[in-house]
This record gives structure tokens, C-alpha cells and sequence, in this order.
């Protein structure tokens, strides 16, 4: 099973002010698959050999150029923690965001979401599961176009990266 890699723009992550936020991408096909989700890499030749000084910035740097439609420029990435089921999560504050959001192709949209807002949601509901956070999670970017069916909802609930998102956020929005 390959392992699978996430990064996490995150303007500051040290930060958790209203101000400081998280930059999500949103999947175009399928609920299940990208709402809310981490950017992910698959390595290609072109990234360079695996054992390479910068081969997780190559795949992270042109899969988000690619994803995002050359709206999201990731300049810098720093292994964060690894997650259960063989999941690398990496962050970068050192990335250039055009501010467009309306993408088409792969990606519906690029959402910012407020550290604050997510720190607010942890100190009010310190138990809340993965499940809950995810609909909070969902309800922070709503779109009306996308519509999950239970199927798909229950599907991304057990996705490995909002397992990753939600240990990140819960650990990092205190």
C-alpha cells in the first residue's frame, strides 16, 4: 500500500486567530472524495528519485500548481506528523494564493477556513468526534451545488485524510 501524502496550508501554524486560516480544496467529482479535503500528491518520474533532497516539495509543488489550475503556488513544505494508516501530513505557510476560487477542472473550489473559527468550535465541544467536526467542518464552507448523498457522506467520515485534518486542527486550533 503506497502512503499516502497530504499537505496543509496553513498561513501561520503556530497561529489560531480569525486571521490565520487553513486552505482547503474542494474535490469537483464526488462528496466523498475532496469536501473539505488536503491537497494530495502522487509522485511522477518528473519529481525526481524518491530518496531526492527535495522530491516531497516536488510532488506537493506541482500537484497543487496542477490541482488548483495554477491558482495555489506551494513554495516550501516541512513533514508535520504521521499519521495511522501510513498517512504523511506536511504543512507550508510559504505558498502564494491567487485568490481564485471558482477552479473548475479537478478542484470546485479553494476554501480559506478560519483557525479562529476552528478554535472557537474545539473550545466549545472539547469531546467532539471526528464525525462532528467533519460536519462543522462542511457547514464552515458550504456549497449548495454539492449535495452528498448518505453513501458518499458516510464514505468521506471514513476517508484517512479528514482522519489526518481532524488530529491536525484538533492539535494545532487550541
Amino acid at each position: 500500500m503506497p502512503i499516502k501524502k497530504y499537505v496543509i496550508l496553513d498561513s501561520n501554524p503556530k497561529a489560531v486567530g480569525n486571521n490565520d486560516f487553513i486552505l482547503l480544496g474542494l474535490k469537483a467529482i464526488g462528496f466523498a472524495r475532496g469536501c473539505p479535503m488536503l491537497f494530495g500528491g502522487t509522485a511522477d518520474a518528473k519529481d525526481g528519485p524518491v530518496d531526492g533532497k527535495n522530491f516531497a516539495l516536488n510532488v506537493i509543488k506541482r500537484e497543487t500548481w496542477e490541482e488548483t489550475l495554477e491558482n495555489i503556488e506551494v513554495n516550501q513544505v516541512v513533514r508535520y506528523q504521521t499519521y495511522p494508516d501510513e498517512i504523511s501530513v506536511y504543512t507550508s505557510n510559504d505558498f502564494i494564493f491567487t485568490g481564485q476560487v471558482t477552479l473548475g477542472g479537478e478542484f470546485a473550489w479553494i476554501r480559506k477556513v478560519s483557525k479562529g473559527k476552528l478554535k472557537a468550535y474545539f473550545k466549545n465541544k472539547p469531546s467532539a468526534t471526528k464525525d462532528m467536526f467533519a460536519q462543522e467542518l462542511f457547514s464552515m464552507t458550504a456549497d449548495p451545488n454539492i449535495d452528498p448523498t448518505e453513501g458518499e457522506f458516510e464514505a468521506y467520515l471514513g476517508s484517512s485524510s479528514l482522519s489526518a485534518l481532524y488530529s491536525y486542527c484538533k492539535e494545532t486550533c487550541k
